[in-house]
């Protein structure tokens, strides 16, 4: 599921429904302006920020995630 464009209002009410109710959220990097309203939630989550850092291209980070 994606975070939508960037605004966190542009998120739908099904969006809301599936990260509250998630057990574990993994997302492809941290740096998103939606990421706020998920702090706002309460809701923790895991990035692969260090692998896009470490990764020689996106194909080689896309495999590893």
């Amino acid at each position: 599921m994606g975070l939508g464009p960037g605004d966190p209002a542009d998120l739908t009410l099904k969006a809301e429904r599936v990260l509250r109710g998630a057990t574990r959220l993994f997302l492809r990097t941290s740096i998103h302006p939606t990421i706020t309203v998920l702090g706002d939630w309460g809701l923790k989550f895991a990035s692969f920020d260090e692998l896009y850092r470490e990764g020689a291209t996106f194909e080689a980070v896309y495999q590893e995630i």
